[in-house]
């Protein structure tokens, strides 16, 4: 009876070691720390894709930079069942829209940005019709 109380200890304590190893990662994926939140930057663009899937949902656009060069930009938003709450849809963007876009540009300079959280998504307008943001 002993070691099987041992043996049921040793087993719960694994357990809760896995469980905290995997939640680890999980916690480090949803941070924003990569993204300048005190600048907002307007993107003006062509739609190239949209990624309407988990974790995230992806937007692709071209857009001419400063200098007339294309630039590839990636706007991270958030997940699916998120967007679809404030009313978005995998419809919602379609290749060669025109848009325009506000999105917190990555530190580093790479054309990378995020666009949206769990509770608001910044201004989207496709083909000068704003998508709703709330």
């Amino acid at each position: 009876m002993r070691i099987f109380l041992i043996e049921m200890h040793l087993r719960i304590y694994v357990a809760a070691i896995v469980v905290l190893a995997m939640s680890i990662p999980v916690s480090a994926h949803h941070g924003t720390s990569r993204y300048d939140l005190e600048k907002t930057v307007t993107l003006n663009g062509t739609v190239t894709g949209f990624d309407w899937g988990n974790p995230h949902c992806l937007v692709h656009l071209d857009v001419k930079g400063e200098k007339g060069e294309l630039q590839h930009w990636t706007l991270e938003l958030a997940s699916p069942f998120t967007m679809s709450h404030v009313g978005w849809s995998r419809d919602s963007l379609m290749l060669g829209d025109m848009l325009t876009a506000e999105t917190h540009p990555a530190r580093n300079g790479l054309t990378i940005g995020i666009s949206s959280t769990a509770r608001s998504v910044m201004k989207f307008v496709v083909n000068g019709k704003p998508l709703s943001t709330q």
